[in-house]
């Protein structure tokens, strides 16, 4: 029974890491998407700014 016990509570502890894990992924993909609207963003201005002075 303790054996059960101790088995169940690694895959628990396994489970909660593994969504965790997905979660800040998840949460960096976000973060990683919004910096690189941003950064095409600034090109494109930078781009039209450099158009508009030729």
């Amino acid at each position: 029974m303790k054996k059960i016990l101790v088995i169940s509570l690694l895959v628990i502890a396994a489970l909660i890491i593994g969504v965790l894990t997905f979660i800040v992924g998840a949460i960096k993909f976000f973060i990683g998407g919004i910096s690189l609207g941003a950064l095409i963003v600034v090109t494109l201005i930078l781009w039209l700014a450099w158009k508009v002075s030729d």
